[in-house]
């Protein structure tokens, strides 16, 4: 894997890499002199589960329990939005709803290690009710858009998050290695290096005594690099959504210009997927995390003779480091 350990320039110096080509899959990690020969462990896949969650929903779609274009109502969502926004303009992001990533406020709990904010905290902390722009007419990330999407999940499902996922994602898919942390004593015994984000301007911080995985609005699905590569492999190569609804999920528009750092030429994002658009360009569409520990990085490359998906989580906090050495090993594929 000459590929990913010389991209071990700054940050972690490991990473936990899975790929699956074809019927070929391997899965290990990774350090600055080539495979170590430990197996790797898990990790918090942080925004990769938006693409989980996508697909769960998309699922419900299939089943007529979920309409994609319904204005939805309360509960689900709240009364301040109520009737006007739709399930597809919550995955795409183009909802109009605000965040919590650059909020001091949220920054400063997170690193004093204080317990998560409720979902009415998040909504009311973030102003979310007051629309960056009406829904379809512009895109924002929002992690509160997923946290939404979560409780829609939810509701329908009548099972809690992990549950959810378990039975609309994991458990079709075969993936046993995958679950959802709740606490802090879930983390015990994840693959996370310690923390710059957490030591705040101080030495680095072990994740676990200092993290709740609630600090994630949305939920936080955790898993091991191989798992996590077979999860986006059956959603995007396997059999888990019809063809009209995968296509739904990865036709994507332009959101971005390209970004110092990281391997996107023309961003885009699809419902729950983040999509390189540029004609010659890498061809991934996956999901990135980023979080206290780890940054993950799980693409499926289109265009290769052979479906190919790779995941390489690093125990740092560079997500472009991550995505940068995922999209430098697919060049070996044909």
């Amino acid at each position: 894997m000459k590929e990913i350990s010389t991209r071990f320039a700054t940050g972690a110096g490991r990473a936990g890499v899975a790929i699956i080509h074809g019927a070929d899959r391997w899965s290990g990690t990774v350090g600055r002199d080539g495979a170590v020969a430990e197996r790797s462990g898990r990790y918090l896949l942080y925004s990769f589960t938006k693409t989980l969650m996508a697909a769960a929903a998309l699922r419900l779609v299939d089943r007529g329990r979920l309409d994609l274009d319904h204005l939805l109502e309360e509960p689900a969502v709240p009364g301040s939005i109520a009737g006007g926004i739709t399930l597809r303009q919550l995955l795409h992001h183009d909802g109009g709803l605000a965040d919590y990533g650059g909020i001091p406020e949220y920054n400063a709990a997170v690193k004093a290690g204080q317990e998560p904010w409720s979902d009415d905290e998040y909504w009311s902390r973030t102003g979310a009710g007051r629309r960056l722009f009406e829904p379809g007419r512009g895109w924002a990330y929002s992690n509160i858009g997923y946290m939404l999407v979560r409780r829609i999940l939810c509701r329908e499902t009548g099972l809690g998050f992990g549950a959810m996922l378990a039975d609309l994602v994991f458990k079709p898919l075969g993936v046993t290695d995958a679950f959802v942390p709740v606490t802090r004593a879930d983390l015990e015994g994840l693959d996370l290096g310690p923390s710059r984000y957490l030591g705040n301007g101080g030495p680095p911080v072990p994740v676990a005594a200092r993290y709740h995985p609630g600090w994630v609005s949305h939920g936080v699905a955790a898993a091991t690099p191989d798992a996590a590569a077979c999860l986006l492999h059956g959603i995007l190569a396997g059999t888990l959504l019809p063809r009209p609804l995968l296509d739904l999920m990865t036709a994507a528009r332009r959101v971005a210009d390209p970004m110092p750092g990281r391997p996107w030429i023309e961003p885009g994002y699809g419902l729950g997927l983040m999509v390189e658009l540029a004609p010659g360009g890498s061809g991934a569409a996956g999901h990135t995390g980023s979080g206290p520990g780890c940054s993950p990085a799980v693409f499926h490359f289109r265009g290769k003779r052979q479906p190919l998906t790779i995941c390489v989580i690093t125990g740092g906090e560079d997500v472009g480091q991550a995505e940068t050495m995922a999209v430098a090993a697919s060049s070996r594929f044909p």
